[in-house]
């Protein structure tokens, strides 16, 4: 899978005294067609899940207990929007009341969420996941009370490849060492601290400037196919640079460049910051003086904004 996920992991109790942890992290983009990269996405989320229960025993005084394997994991389709998934997309990690259950045919895959009764739970489910793994969920449900941790409640952040979002945010070095070379075993191999706490301003400067560096990359080797899909990634955590991304992209396309493919990802990029005044101001000049490029990526704005309507 290539997109970004939400990927939860849960754990049995640890100890007698302790809640189960239910471990959310980001398992990041990776492309399809490179199967190293979607290896060491899964890696990656994997090795972020048990170095967050670890790092969490410690700060609780856990420190000769190891986290058991989890009983499995669970990748939603959550929804900011829904009340109901607000607890499970929080930023700090806290504890919850849920119902999970397994997979008859996977066991290592389980099924995990809100409702408050068995059967809120199930028409949850049935909003959250692939219809052909809830016909596969063993019933009835159990109730459970977890302990919800993020990528926020340790110190992630210290690390900064921890926290890519897509593995294109890496250098070919970076993931020569990471994934080849060990890296992220050795990173991974030691609790980190879950002190001081790690701020929502924190994490969004550390994902920004891994970003910024990847863009950088793309401009200098004049890869604007590149950097034009790089723009939708920059208008989460800076939108004006964004906007001044896309029109310096928009200004030098030459006919040699893939066009509408930039059209598209540039237009991607303006949808994305439609709630932004700048970039309605930028709309309105080009509409004023169209090229024929600009007609292309507002011909496409338009059919995103006619898609979401």
């Amino acid at each position: 899978m290539g997109i970004t996920l939400h990927r939860f992991y849960l754990y049995p109790p640890p100890s007698p005294s302790l809640p189960s942890p239910l471990v959310r992290v980001l398992r990041p983009a990776a492309p399809n067609a490179a199967q190293p990269a979607v290896d060491y996405a899964d890696s990656l989320a994997d090795a972020k899940a048990d170095l967050l229960v670890r790092s969490w025993l410690a700060a609780a005084g856990e420190t000769r207990a190891s986290p058991p394997a989890p009983l499995g994991s669970f990748t939603p389709y959550l929804d900011e929007d829904c009340a109901e998934d607000r607890a499970l997309l929080a930023f700090h990690g806290h504890e919850l009341d849920l119902w999970w259950t397994a997979d008859e045919a996977r066991p290592s895959h389980v099924a995990i969420g809100p409702g408050g009764d068995e059967d809120m739970f199930w028409r949850w489910l049935d909003e959250s996941v692939d219809d052909p793994m809830i016909e596969r969920l063993r019933r009835p449900a159990a109730p459970l009370r977890v302990r919800l941790l993020t990528e926020a409640d340790a110190r992630l952040i210290d690390h900064p490849l921890l926290i890519v979002e897509d593995v294109d945010w890496m250098t070919a070095e970076e993931f020569d060492r990471w994934h080849r070379g060990g890296e992220l075993t050795t990173v991974t191999a030691t609790p980190l601290p879950t002190q001081p706490p790690v701020t929502e301003r924190e994490l969004r400067l550390a994902k920004l400037a891994l970003v910024e560096r990847a863009m950088r990359a793309e401009l200098d080797a004049n890869d604007r196919r590149a950097a034009s899909f790089r723009c939708s990634q920059l208008a989460r955590f800076d939108p004006a640079a964004a906007l001044r991304t896309v029109e310096h992209l928009e200004a030098r396309v030459t006919l040699g460049d893939d066009r509408r493919g930039i059209a598209w990802a540039l237009a991607y990029a303006l949808h994305q910051l439609r709630d932004a005044p700048a970039q309605a101001e930028l709309v309105t000049r080009w509409r004023a003086r169209p090229s024929s490029f600009r007609k292309k990526i507002l011909a496409e704005l338009e059919k995103l904004s006619a898609s979401r309507r």
